[in-house]
């Protein structure tokens, strides 16, 4: 089976894009200790493990589509907000065009944003930080913590006047901020390791796509609640797994 140029999330500036938008939208407010750590902070993103997860939902829209869902079907999403998303996610090529697969490892779907990271650092846009700053050896795995600074907010504000495709990602992060999910990687983790495709995929490969089974399940919920859908069946891309 041919693995798509896709995998690995596209080059390191797609990369660092999607993570701005990610702590820009998806982060938390700075506590008051992060602000003295780290001054100039603006959102934060507590766990690479949390960073990965979003990543994942953010360039999957076969998965996102699926999760909202069945967050629409248990009520904690309303038809009204959900159902336009999945539409957007599933419509012509847009789910293929937007598809950046990832692996999945021990833990599921996971990938090293290191080199993008590196980037943003240089530009001052991100700072990391260890949720523990102390000399011994079990610092070394503390949790890292991810901080947009006020020079990386400010990036992500130009590259939406300058740049169409950032719309986007920011409309894929706005429906993840609808999900049922905590502040928390091992919340997401669990929701996706739901998915019975996620959890079958073989360890180190893409995580296989669902959108042969969602977009008949997206037919059905919008006639059920009345929804004119614009979504439908395209060709794979060259490459892709699909």
């Amino acid at each position: 089976m041919a693995i798509s140029p896709r995998v690995g999330g596209g080059s390191t500036s797609q990369s660092a894009a999607r993570i701005l938008i990610i702590l820009d939208r998806l982060g938390q407010q700075p506590s008051q200790a992060d602000l003295i750590a780290t001054p100039g902070v603006v959102k934060v993103v507590r766990a690479l493990s949390r960073l990965a997860k979003l990543d994942f939902w953010l360039r999957n829209p076969d998965y996102l589509a699926d999760e909202v869902l069945t967050d629409i079907g248990s009520g904690h999403i309303s038809p009204a907000d959900g159902l336009p998303h999945v539409d957007r996610m599933l419509a012509g090529p847009a789910p293929l065009l937007h598809l950046y697969p990832m692996r999945r490892y021990k833990y599921g779907a996971w990938e090293l944003p290191d080199n993008a990271i590196a980037v943003l650092k240089s530009y001052g846009f991100v700072t990391t930080r260890r949720a523990r700053e102390i000399d011994t050896e079990a610092s070394s795995k503390a949790r890292r913590d991810y901080f947009l600074q006020e020079a990386g907010a400010a990036a992500i504000a130009t590259m939406r006047d300058e740049i169409e495709q950032i719309k986007w990602y920011d409309e894929q992060a706005e429906a993840i901020g609808l999900l049922d999910v905590r502040e928390t990687g091992s919340a997401a983790k669990v929701r996706q390791y739901q998915q019975p495709e996620y959890k079958a995929t073989p360890v180190g490969r893409p995580v296989s796509s669902i959108l042969d089974r969602v977009r008949p399940r997206f037919e059905k919920v919008a006639a059920t609640h009345g929804y004119a859908t614009t979504s439908a069946p395209s060709p794979a891309l060259d490459g892709s797994e699909a």
